[in-house]
């Protein structure tokens, strides 16, 4: 993810504050399955006011970075970004306002356990792709 400040063919990624916070992570084209199951199987009454989290995984840009490592075989320098300076930009800077959210571990969609309840409740043989998978 390019916009996020990571930078693969580089050799780098910019990473707010430790890099420690995992965020939730889906695929566009998995959200798109989830949403569109979900609306054409589950009864109208159990959608009214319902809260449905799900996430394809939980990663943080550390982990993120140990993944692109292996996959690409090649050593990737994390470039920490001040936490404070970032949260500066967060109401002009889209990059700026998900980053200082993921960092702050409001990047989640839910609990681990609200997640996995509602992907067994409203999808269970739901298969989104990993990560990994799209790094390139």
């Amino acid at each position: 993810p390019f916009f996020l400040g990571y930078h693969y063919d580089e050799g780098y990624m910019n990473v707010v504050g430790k890099g420690e916070t995992a965020f939730s992570i889906t695929a566009r084209t998995d959200v798109g399955r989830f949403v569109a199951h979900v609306l054409s199987t589950a009864p109208k009454s159990a959608l009214e006011g319902a809260k449905i989290p799900f996430e394809a995984e939980r990663l943080s840009p550390l982990q993120i970075r140990d993944l692109v490592e292996k996959k690409l075989n090649k050593k990737i320098e994390v470039r920490h970004v001040d936490y404070e300076e970032n949260k500066k930009k967060f109401d002009t800077d889209f990059a700026a306002f998900l980053t200082t959210l993921f960092e702050e571990g409001r990047g989640v969609a839910g609990t681990e356990q609200e997640v996995q309840e509602s992907v067994a409740k409203f999808f269970p043989d739901w298969n989104p792709a990993k990560y990994e998978s799209f790094i390139a």
